[in-house]
């Protein structure tokens, strides 16, 4: 157990309707989400993950500013698997944490504060929330969009926005094309189509309001 209060960030998620999947169904989405706790990692190695009954899964955080990419990597790397697949996800950032050698078992104010928000999901499918208030009203708004945008993203859509996302916006659109096998024009319609230019000038805006907030 680590006896300290790092200031950390916690995403809780859970599949919706994962009962009406069929096996095969299922056992892409776990590989999915299997394959994004990975990518989540490789961008800090002390970033950890528990998967529960296989439709639950949560991610702690020590590189908080770059949580909200991950927390829509997660949403639109499930929902490229097709229409059926999709999931609600709530994310915090917050100080007071008691860390254990298992997520599952760590404690702490974001934990807490993402548990709790994902519990209180229903009709909407992302919610933020923070231990500054400043922060948290900031983008309340904001995200409530950024929700009703990603849930309105095709699976085709979400194909093409992984890469960028998992690349952080490093990809340039050639490659991006190259790597899909798409004309560049088309990569650059899908783009735009699919919201990509807004959505990444919010995650940079996120990145410099909890830079500026929590290491300032």
């Amino acid at each position: 157990m680590t006896a300290a209060n790092p200031t950390i960030a916690v995403i809780s998620g859970d599949i919706i309707n994962s009962t009406k999947l069929t096996s095969e169904q299922f056992e892409r989405l776990l590989s999915r989400v299997k394959q994004t706790q990975k990518w989540i990692s490789v961008e800090h190695a002390a970033n950890s993950h528990s998967i529960e009954r296989g439709d639950e899964f949560q991610s702690l955080i020590f590189d908080i500013q770059n949580v909200l990419r991950y927390a829509i990597l997660y949403r639109v790397g499930i929902k490229a698997l097709g229409k059926a697949f999709d999931c609600r996800i709530s994310f915090a950032i917050a100080a007071n944490a008691c860390l254990r050698d298992s997520v599952s078992e760590s404690t702490g104010a974001a934990f807490t504060l993402s548990g709790r928000g994902l519990k209180h999901l229903k009709h909407d499918r992302l919610l933020f929330s923070s231990d500054c208030d400043e922060l948290t009203a900031q983008f309340d708004l904001l995200f409530k969009y950024l929700d009703k945008q990603l849930t309105e993203l095709t699976a085709r859509q979400c194909e093409v926005l992984l890469p960028m996302l998992q690349n952080n916006a490093a990809l340039s659109v050639s490659d991006l094309a190259q790597q899909l096998d798409i004309a560049t024009a088309t990569a650059s319609k899908s783009l735009k189509a699919s919201g990509w230019p807004l959505l990444n000038e919010l995650n940079v805006r996120f990145i410099t309001q909890v830079t500026r907030l929590y290491h300032g």
